[in-house]
């Protein structure tokens, strides 16, 4: 048999590298498993994310998962930095898109209003907004951009010949989708978009730190409650630093508010938390009292739904509701409603009803209720 000559070229093997690691190595690697996983939905292995991690040796990335040990001190330090006008390093807005991904894509019963257009339109921008910071000019990233982006808002060229994914093709896309979103008639809603904006973060090779922020600041505060949703969605908890004694502080009384036979009045909690007392008719009418964020932003998002010129049926986490035909007959109906914890179920004419709801907007008008409301919907995020 020939042989072969001694300066031939010979195929390159791939090797295999042993290593003992520690317990908090391993669990930085399995928060990395987490992160990695979240952008494609895909299942990875701890050895496929020590490879990434060996290839790209990437402080900022390493930070990411480190930053995600205490993802809620670490969220309430985001906070405060943005808040004080400070730089935010881009390992924090990664952090800060991930959990924007998480609110986004947040299903459940304790969610229970959509993210809002204004929010779906700020992703959008923002992740437009870093995309023009890229170092390269084109990226093998384009495609899985285009992919999280509704296809009938592709240039019509780039969906009837399957060209080349480029940079363009993504911008185009993404501010026809924002174009459309901005039009009432439209139902879709781009749901993944959030995907964009955390992996262009994470991987992407774009400019410095200041640079980063400058675009992103002006987004910041529709970024942080989505990033509150998902923290609520992925640790039921809210936003909040824990409370010592020096940090309770007397409060005014929000005053109650009357609509016809209904009276609404509020419970003052910790912090800006405050709980409800809605009265019935009678001199000894039922009271039902409703405490808690989730559980009034439920309430709420029920009446402003259910009811004979909207929804026919409710059913969340906490309430159950719905329409049946009226006793008073001539075509009208009823609007039945209960708590799932209590099953304590009261019912209203269409004329009532009526006057629940104005009862609410009205409460939802005063100016102690507002403040308040608003500095919970930055612990909780836009359930």
């Amino acid at each position: 048999m020939p042989k072969k000559p001694e300066n031939e070229e010979r195929p390159l093997q791939q090797q295999t590298l042993s290593l003992r690691i520690s317990d908090a190595l391993r669990t930085r690697l399995e928060r990395a498993k987490e992160l990695i996983s979240s952008k494609t939905g895909e299942a990875v292995t701890t050895s496929d994310v020590a490879k990434q991690f060996l290839e790209s040796a990437r402080e900022d990335r390493l930070e990411v998962v480190d930053l995600l040990a205490q993802p809620t001190e670490t969220l309430l330090q985001i906070r405060r930095k943005g808040e004080a006008q400070h730089v935010l390093s881009r390992a924090e807005w990664t952090v800060l898109a991930y959990f924007v991904q998480q609110g986004l894509e947040a299903f459940s019963d304790r969610t229970p209003n959509p993210v809002s257009r204004e929010s779906l339109i700020g992703v959008l921008d923002a992740f437009v907004s870093v995309f023009e910071l890229r170092k390269e000019r084109t990226s093998k990233l384009d495609e899985y951009y285009l992919g999280n982006l509704p296809t009938e808002c592709r240039p019509a060229k780039a969906k009837d010949t399957g060209e080349q994914v480029t940079p363009e093709i993504v911008r185009r896309t993404v501010l026809e989708t924002r174009k459309r979103l901005s039009d009432p008639a439209t139902k879709w809603e781009p749901l993944l978009a959030a995907r964009n904006l955390y992996v262009i973060l994470e991987e992407e090779k774009l400019s410095g730190a200041e640079a980063l922020d400058r675009v992103l600041r002006p987004c910041w505060l529709i970024l942080w409650r989505l990033a509150a949703r998902g923290h609520y969605f992925v640790k039921q908890q809210p936003l909040r630093p824990a409370s010592t004694p020096k940090d309770s502080f007397y409060q005014p009384p929000i005053p109650s508010v009357k609509e016809g036979e209904y009276s609404l009045s509020f419970a003052r909690g910790e912090g800006s938390e405050f709980s409800l007392l809605l009265s019935f008719p009678g001199p000894r009418g039922p009271m039902y009292p409703i405490e808690g964020y989730p559980k009034i932003t439920e309430f709420r998002a029920m009446l402003a739904t259910l009811g004979p010129e909207g929804e026919r049926r409710w059913n969340r986490e906490y309430f159950l509701g719905y329409t049946a035909p009226s006793e008073e007959g001539k075509g009208k109906e009823d609007v039945w409603f209960r708590g799932h914890a209590n099953a304590i179920t009261f019912g209203f004419s269409e004329k009532e009803w009526k006057s629940v709801q104005t009862l609410f907007r009205r409460a939802w008008e005063i100016p102690e209720v507002r403040m308040a409301w608003d500095e919970l919907a930055l612990e909780y995020g836009e359930l």
